[in-house]
């Protein structure tokens, strides 16, 4: 099982910015965008995905790695 921890997630976002030529706040801009529409999403089985990993908060874009991390499987 592979996860990150918060320092991780933040040198990912770090290096996805420095590759896509955008600055580390468009990146998390860009990650809690895609949190909040899958919290917006019409499909009960994400809802309950997602309620489960979190609860009835949003987590920050780090959060989100590394939680989402820990249920990847290789």
């Amino acid at each position: 099982m592979m996860k990150f921890s918060k320092r991780d997630s933040k040198k990912m976002i770090k290096e996805m910015a420095r590759l896509y030529g955008l600055s580390v706040s468009e990146v998390r801009e860009q990650i809690q965008d895609k949190i909040i529409a899958v919290m917006d999403n019409d499909d009960p089985d994400q809802q309950a995905e997602f309620k489960r990993m979190f609860g009835n908060r949003t987590p920050t874009p780090e959060e989100f790695i590394c939680t989402a991390s820990k249920q990847l499987k290789f």
